[in-house]
C-alpha cells in the first residue's frame, strides 16, 4: 500500500489502491492515444500494453474488497452493515 495511508489492510486502502492504479492506467491509455493520433500505432501499441499489468493489480485488489467484506457480513460477532 502507499506511503501515509494506513498500514494495516482495509477496504479503503484497498479502494484508494485501486483508484490510484486505474488512475495511472487511464494516463497511459492517454498517452497511447496521443501516440496514435500522431500516427505512432505501432508505439501506442507498445504503450498501451503497459496498462495490463495495472488492470490486473486493481481487478485483484477489487476481489480482495470483495472478500474482505464476505468476511465481514459472515462475522457472528459483527452486526451486519447496511449496504
Amino acid at each position: 500500500m502507499s506511503a501515509g495511508r494506513e498500514s494495516g489492510i482495509s477496504i479503503t486502502g484497498c479502494l484508494y489502491e485501486i483508484r490510484d492504479r486505474l488512475t495511472d492506467a487511464a494516463a497511459v491509455a492517454k498517452a497511447a492515444v496521443t501516440c496514435a493520433e500522431s500516427g505512432s500505432e505501432r508505439q501506442a501499441v507498445r504503450i498501451i500494453l503497459e496498462v495490463e499489468e495495472m488492470i490486473h493489480e486493481a481487478s485483484t485488489l477489487l476481489n480482495g474488497v470483495t472478500l474482505m467484506r464476505r468476511i465481514e457480513r459472515g462475522s457472528p460477532d459483527r452486526s451486519p452493515e447496511p449496504d
